[in-house]
């Protein structure tokens, strides 16, 4: 291959309450909360743990818009694994690979750090971002 995956950079849960979620992840299982943040662009909120290298972030709707990916997947297979970020060491040469095998990819976009959505089609329903910082 073209280009490595160097690590899983984010592990994102759907939740229906983040609150009894963020109890449930610090209580139960004694991760440390980094952060909570909301976007209302995306209609998300968030909470952040630090695990390792890794992030698990825990997202739920901040509203529930027709639209909304996150209360679409919710309502379809409920709560659990939304989306997984993998770092890769070339974001060019993993899309024109990924492409090339005829996976749906979107261009990298960003500017300090480099991100390209793939189709959950090309994961056996997960939805992929890969990463490059």
């Amino acid at each position: 291959m073209g280009f490595n995956i160097t690590g899983i950079s984010t592990v994102l849960v759907a939740v229906e309450d983040i609150d009894a979620a963020v109890e449930t992840f610090s209580e139960g299982w004694g991760l440390k909360l980094d952060k909570r943040n909301e976007s209302e662009e995306l209609g998300i909120k968030m909470a952040y743990f630090p695990v390792g290298d890794t992030t698990l972030e825990l997202v739920t709707p901040g509203n529930d818009e027709d639209g909304n990916l996150l209360r679409l997947q919710l309502d379809r297979r409920g709560e659990g694994l939304y989306m997984m970020s993998f770092e890769v060491d070339d974001i060019k040469a993993a899309v024109a690979e990924l492409r090339e095998k005829g996976f749906n990819v979107t261009d990298p976009a960003g500017d300090e750090v480099l991100e390209a959505f793939v189709s959950p089609k090309a994961a056996h329903g997960v939805r992929l971002v890969l990463v490059q910082r």
